[in-house]
């Protein structure tokens, strides 16, 4: 009765456990990301809204380790269609063609949201736009935000969606 298992999410990476004692002990045989102790990792947090058209939504808000609810925190909006399944997900840091590197962003300081976005056919930037917005206008209800340092960020499909979103808001300074 001896299990070999792995488990992890955002804070660690799947490392591999074990246990012979009916669960009551694990003893952690792996350390996948000792460099991960360079950072300051962050934690990832499910947060909830309605968007402008009255549907629920979700995203995932990425904060630094030493976050203060008290400060104002510069916030870069990052998202491609939908990623709240990912709040469980493990990332590496690593520079990345198409998307930020959170743990970057993290460790300077910064908040990094990644709003769902809910599409409606034949309106990608009017559905972006009604997800989005109000997402971001939720996070600045809550006080940690500094609102003259958000920047929205997307690639392909994002990219679009982020242009589209700077032809309806002067809200982003980047």
């Amino acid at each position: 009765n001896v299990f070999l298992y792995s488990k992890g999410n955002f804070e660690s990476g799947a490392d591999l456990y074990l246990t012979a004692d009916d669960w009551k002990t694990e003893t952690k045989l792996t350390d996948i990301n000792p460099q991960k102790n360079d950072y300051n990792w962050g934690t990832a947090e499910l947060v909830t809204w309605t968007s402008l058209d009255g549907r629920l939504l979700e995203g995932v808000v990425y904060k630094p380790e030493n976050f203060d609810p008290s400060k104002k925190y510069p916030v870069i909006v990052n998202f491609y269609e939908r990623n709240a399944e990912t709040l469980y997900s493990y990332r590496m840091p690593e520079a990345h063609r198409s998307t930020i590197d959170y743990h970057f962003y993290t460790s300077n300081g910064y908040i990094v949201f990644n709003p769902d976005i809910r599409y409606k056919d034949g309106y990608p930037g009017e559905s972006c736009f009604n997800s989005v917005m109000p997402g971001i206008a939720s996070l600045i209800e809550k006080g940690y935000v500094n609102e003259k340092a958000i920047a929205a960020q997307g690639h392909s499909w994002g990219g679009y969606q982020v242009a589209y979103l700077a032809t309806r808001t002067n809200l982003f300074a980047a």
